[in-house]
């Protein structure tokens, strides 16, 4: 017969530290998404207000701008793949690590975020 090796148990602390990090930029990455998807409904409204101004003058039609569509759904989808991402990349990681790579992502995110919410405005020459 075999020894029955005791089962050690782990801590729960880092377990919940790690939790504790993932809902705390769980929070932050949808506050970016919530921004991004207000940009798309702004930035839409404004091209449609616009186009509909050129089009009650005489020969406004050839200077109708479109909406930035790639640039605008891009913007949104940021914020979710940094954060899953991050989550994938820190599954099984200390605290310390997780805490790191959740910072750095959302720093990146935010970077990539900001410099979308500058450039699409800039496209539309009105």
């Amino acid at each position: 017969m075999t020894a029955a090796t005791p089962i050690g148990r782990r801590s729960r602390g880092p377990v919940v530290g790690r939790i504790a990090v993932w809902l705390v930029f769980a929070v932050l990455f949808a506050y970016m998404t919530v921004q991004a998807v207000g940009n798309l409904t702004q930035i839409s409204q404004r091209v449609d207000e616009f186009n509909a101004f050129l089009a009650t003058t005489s020969g406004g039609e050839s200077l109708q701008a479109s909406t930035p569509w790639l640039w605008l759904v891009l913007d949104i989808l940021i914020a979710p793949v940094a954060f899953v991402v991050a989550l994938v990349i820190t599954r099984r990681a200390r605290l310390a690590v997780t805490l790191a790579v959740f910072v750095l992502a959302f720093a990146a995110a935010g970077a990539l975020w900001l410099d979308l919410q500058l450039f699409v405005p800039s496209l539309l020459q009105f």
